[in-house]
């Protein structure tokens, strides 16, 4: 079973605002495992349509979603190559995002940085994108 991990700030700022806390819960991890599939699939116009649906700004919610082992949604899309999910979600999630130190201590392009060094070469336009959002 995947696991995905949602951050209490931003539980806790979406229980606040719902009269269902329960039903708020399911909802944002629906949420975090459809962006998560999403990423997997390079589907970038269902990523859109999803949050438009939850009311949700990607920014607002990016950090405290996780999805399992693969980490970020941009480290999902990144190892998927998933190019066109990693676009809209650079755009979208902020500097933020491909700037912040993940779990392992690295940034997103220092972690794409080695996976080309790795000899994956597919990853460079990844590394190219992520450095051109900063």
């Amino acid at each position: 079973m995947r696991k995905f991990v949602l951050a209490a700030a931003s539980s806790a700022l979406l229980l606040s605002v719902s009269t269902q806390p329960v039903k708020a819960d399911d909802d944002l991890l629906r949420l975090a495992i459809s962006l998560c599939d999403f990423a997997k699939t390079d589907d970038r116009s269902s990523m859109r349509r999803k949050l438009k649906a939850a009311g949700m700004r990607l920014r607002a919610i990016y950090p405290a979603i996780k999805c399992g082992a693969d980490g970020s949604l941009l480290r999902v899309a990144t190892v998927n190559n998933a190019f066109e999910a990693a676009k809209f979600l650079a755009s979208k999630a902020g500097d933020e995002a491909i700037n912040a130190p993940e779990e392992d201590g690295k940034t997103l392009i220092q972690w794409t940085e080695g996976l080309v060094a790795a000899g994956d070469a597919s990853k460079q336009q990844f590394v190219e994108l992520y450095k051109s959002k900063m």
